[in-house]
């Protein structure tokens, strides 16, 4: 083993500058690396220089200030930077730890030298090392963060979606699902894993063929897949879940696993459904609604032609008045008949839009059962059907509008005449308990279906294309019909056993123990009841002549004073002209509204008084709203009700 250098080389050729000087700065020791650095020999300066001698004035005067008083006080110097002075007076930066000793009762510095470049460099690859790592870091908890809140917001993205995550490891044969699959089932956390069974048994066994196919097919051709199936959760229901995925392929061609993502669809699956169900009764109601119009426009014109046959019997026959009688009698019967469905039609508009008032009060309701059988019975004998009443003998009564419940029995009587066959049967039987009075209509005729039975009352519900029967209606007597026994607070049911088997209606009516003073009859003796009128002076304003001046020799007959005219403007002139008491205005005019003649006459002739009465076509709500507000007193819609204008006229006031 070689001998190792003695002290004076490791002193002399150390990796720092080594110098030993007295406490006024005489050099009295430097080594051969403190030498070199600043290009002198140890001998030009140990015993030569002084250390301060070596520093710029910079350095000096640091060494003035501050290294020689802390040296001084607390006998240490560390880690000062220096800058020194080389022979070839180039600027060398050091780095100089110093203290202060006592050697052999002298007192002397030891000082230790680094070039601060090297230092620094090294510093500063440390400090960018450092900021290098540190960036790393930052990028890295960055990417971290990043990634958590992606995962975060997919796991959000999926939970909202009802989305989950399965797989399925070809080699194992084990299922894995996540933790959102879990959940949409409702398993615990020891549900994780399955074996390849136990995942195909949680498939419904309709669904299982399907499934295994499409996986198959996926393996086969390394495609991706998307598939429907039900999956069986914890509570034992089916969940319909809609899954896509793939097949991770080895580099040699094999499935490693299957992987999908699984989507809970049992909503959307119901609400489409619903939209297809909703699809086929709208569709319905569609087809409904056009059999409908077409029976309407068959039904108006029905009584049309025999009346123009009537008219052209009287034109022809004008001197023979038995013809003209019976003309007469025909012609009201088949305006009635024109009115009552137009009557109907605008009821079930009132019922559906809440606007209809009954004028209920304790009536006997045997009276207006047979005041219903009185309207039908011309059809019923037209048919020779037989009518069969079994009522009791006392009166029954209930709270009632008389004119709704005859109304509720002549649809029901007028349904039963019309779908019965020639010759069939027609009975009405009536029982009465404690709570309420039962009335039934059954007959004999061509029955209803089972399947149509639920929708017997509904809106334009027919048994059979209207065109098909000629007695057909149009398909909303039966619902105005439910509709107004439901106002009254009564039940409404029908039966059948089939075609051909006929069919019954019952309607249950609540009753009332305390009647006032109502005589049996006095529904029958209120309708026959003639109305006294007070002449008035009435004024007609309608641009159909027609029209206007049969209503105006209507009103003549009854005793009144009456003037028309075929426009609003002329309608004006001749209110301030004739004086009316009342006006019966039409609002569909040729050159103003009938709104406008109400709104100049509340103007121009304030002072008269004229009762103003709107006549038109149009009976909504907004109509009746809008003649309110320019003036009008009354509203009546078109047709005419005339025992309804005489009973408005009666009531007016005498001035």
């Amino acid at each position: 083993m070689s001998q190792l250098p003695d002290f004076t080389f490791c002193y002399d050729h150390a990796a720092c500058g080594l110098v030993i000087t007295d406490i006024d700065g005489t050099i009295r020791r430097a080594n051969a690396t403190f030498a070199k650095w600043l290009g002198f020999q140890q001998s030009e300066l140990v015993d030569a220089k002084k250390i301060q001698e070596l520093f710029t004035v910079g350095g000096r005067f640091f060494h003035h200030t501050h290294w020689a008083p802390l040296l001084q006080m607390q006998g240490s110097v560390s880690e000062v930077q220096i800058d020194l002075r080389s022979r070839d007076d180039k600027i060398i930066p050091m780095l100089v730890n110093a203290s202060r000793i006592s050697h052999d009762g002298t007192i002397i510095d030891q000082m230790a030298f680094f070039i601060v470049d090297d230092r620094k460099k090294f510093e500063q690859e440390l400090v960018a090392a450092r900021k290098k790592l540190e960036a790393s870091f930052d990028s890295l908890r960055e990417t971290q963060n990043q990634l958590q809140r992606n995962q975060n917001m997919l796991n959000l993205a999926m939970h909202s979606a009802k989305m989950a995550g399965w797989s399925f490891n070809v080699e194992s044969e084990r299922v894995e699902w996540n933790n959102e699959l879990q959940s949409l089932l409702g398993f615990d956390e020891d549900s994780g894993w399955l074996s390849k069974e136990s995942f195909y048994n949680l498939l419904h066994p309709e669904d299982k063929d399907s499934f295994r196919q499409q996986l198959r097919h996926a393996i086969k051709s390394q495609t991706n897949y998307t598939l429907e199936c039900r999956l069986k959760n914890s509570q034992e229901h089916w969940v319909e879940m809609e899954i896509s995925g793939y097949a991770v392929i080895t580099q040699h061609g094999e499935t490693q696993s299957i992987y999908g993502i699984c989507m809970d669809v049992s909503e959307r699956k119901a609400r489409l459904r619903e939209l297809a169900a909703l699809n086929t009764k709208l569709s319905s109601s569609d087809h409904r609604k056009n059999e409908f119009l077409a029976t309407l426009s068959h039904e108006l014109r029905n009584p049309l032609a025999p009346i123009r046959n009537v008219l052209e019997i009287m034109r022809i026959k004008e001197n023979d008045a038995t013809v003209w009688k019976k003309s007469r009698i025909l012609i009201d019967r088949h305006v009635s008949h024109m009115s009552r469905l137009i009557e109907d039609l605008m009821d079930i508009s009132r019922i559906s839009h809440n606007r209809i008032n009954l004028r209920k009060q304790a009536i006997d309701i045997l009276p207006a059962l047979h005041c219903a059988v009185d309207e039908t019975k011309p059809l019923i004998d037209a048919q020779s059907h037989q009518l069969s009443i079994n009522e009791a003998k006392a009166p029954i009564y209930v709270n009632a509008d008389s004119t709704r419940i005859v109304q509720i029995f002549s649809n029901l009587l007028t349904n039963a005449a019309k779908y019965t066959p020639a010759g069939g049967t027609i009975d009405i039987t009536v029982s009465q308990n404690r709570e309420q009075v039962t009335v039934s209509v059954e007959d004999s005729g061509i029955g209803i279906p089972a399947e149509e039975l639920e929708n017997i009352f509904t809106m334009f519900s027919q048994l059979s294309p209207a065109l098909e029967r000629a007695q057909g209606g149009l398909g909303i007597g039966l619902a105005l019909v439910h509709h107004l026994v439901t106002l009254h607070e009564g039940e409404i049911e029908v039966s059948s056993e089939g075609h051909n088997k006929g069919c019954k209606f019952t309607v249950k009516l609540p009753v009332i123990r305390r009647v006032g003073a109502l005589d049996a009859n006095s529904l029958q003796d209120e309708k026959s009841k003639a109305i006294k009128l007070p002449q008035r002076r009435i004024l007609v304003i309608e641009d159909n002549q027609d029209t206007a001046q049969s209503l105006a020799e209507l009103l003549e007959y009854a005793g009144h004073i009456t003037c028309t005219a075929f426009d609003g403007t002329s309608g004006i002139m001749q209110a301030k002209e004739f004086k009316p008491e009342v006006i019966l205005s039409d609002i569909g005019l040729p050159d103003i509204s009938g709104y406008e003649v109400a709104e100049t006459v509340r103007k121009q002739l304030a002072h008269a008084n004229i009762y103003l009465i709107a006549i038109t076509g149009w009976g909504q709500k907004k109509d009746k709203q809008l003649a309110k507000a320019s003036g009008f007193n009354r509203h009546i819609t078109k047709p005419v009700d005339f025992a309804e204008l005489k009973q408005i006229l009666a009531e007016l006031p005498d001035d």
